[in-house]
C-alpha cells in the first residue's frame, strides 16, 4: 500500500511539473527599434532591462542586438523579417502550438514584425505592435499590409508622430484590438523602464502572448 501511494505521489508531482513546463513555454521575439549605434548607445540599456523584464514575466523572450550598419535599411528588415520567420516556423514543426508563439517589435521592429506576420501567414501566430504602424518611420520599411495575417494587438500614444494607427490598414480580421495610450511621450514611450510607463504596455503584451 505505502508504495502504491509512493507512486501515485509521485504521478501527480511529474503531472505538476509537466503542467508548470508547458505554461512557461510562451515564446516571444522581441524586436527593437533602428538607430543602436553601438554598445554604448542610450536605449541599449533600456532594452536590455526590457528584455529582462519580460523574461521575468515567464515568456521566453529571443532577442538580437542589431547595430545600425546591419539593421536600418529596407533591405535589413526584409532579410531579418524572414530569418524571424524561419525561426517561428521551426518552433511549429517541432510542435509549438502557434498562440504560444508571439512576434513584438517597436518602431523598426514593429515593421519587421509586420513582414514576419506576412511570410509566417498564420492567423494564430500572435503579433504585438508596439508604436502601431508607421507614418513618418525614420528608416522606411516596404511592407505588403494585404499579406499579413495573425493575431494581431497594436499599441499606440496618441501624441507620435513617426507611428500611429494601423486601423485601416491591417486587414480588420487580423487587427483585433488596438489601444490607444495618452502619456503625451509619443514614441519615446516604448523606451520608459520606469514601473509608472513601462506597465502601460508591457502588460497588454504580455496579456496577448498568454492568451488573456
Amino acid at each position: 500500500m505505502k508504495v502504491l501511494r509512493v507512486l501515485l505521489v509521485g504521478a501527480v508531482l511529474l503531472i505538476g511539473s509537466l503542467g508548470v513546463a508547458h505554461a512557461a513555454e510562451k515564446h516571444l521575439f522581441y524586436l527593437h527599434g533602428c538607430c543602436v549605434k553601438d554598445k554604448d548607445a542610450p536605449t541599449v540599456k533600456a532594452y536590455e532591462t526590457i528584455v529582462q523584464e519580460l523574461k521575468n514575466s515567464g515568456l521566453k523572450v529571443t532577442f538580437e542586438l542589431r547595430y545600425s550598419d546591419v539593421s536600418d535599411s529596407d533591405e535589413a528588415a526584409h532579410k531579418h523579417s524572414a530569418k524571424i520567420a524561419d525561426q517561428v516556423r521551426s518552433l511549429l514543426v517541432k510542435g509549438t502550438k502557434p498562440e504560444d508563439i508571439t512576434v513584438s517589435g517597436f518602431s523598426l521592429g514593429s515593421m519587421t514584425s509586420l513582414l514576419v506576420a506576412g511570410l509566417v501567414a498564420d492567423p494564430k501566430v500572435n503579433y504585438v505592435l508596439l508604436a502601431g504602424c508607421p507614418v513618418k518611420p525614420s528608416i522606411p520599411v516596404t511592407i505588403d499590409f494585404t499579406k499579413i495575417k495573425g493575431r494581431i494587438l497594436s499599441i499606440v500614444d496618441s501624441k507620435d508622430e513617426k507611428f500611429g494607427s494601423c486601423k485601416g490598414r491591417i486587414p480588420d480580421d487580423m487587427l483585433q484590438k488596438e489601444v490607444i495610450l495618452e502619456t503625451g511621450l509619443g514614441h519615446k514611450l516604448f523606451l520608459q523602464t520606469d514601473a509608472e510607463h513601462f506597465k502601460l504596455w508591457k502588460e497588454p503584451l504580455e496579456n496577448w502572448a498568454k492568451g488573456k
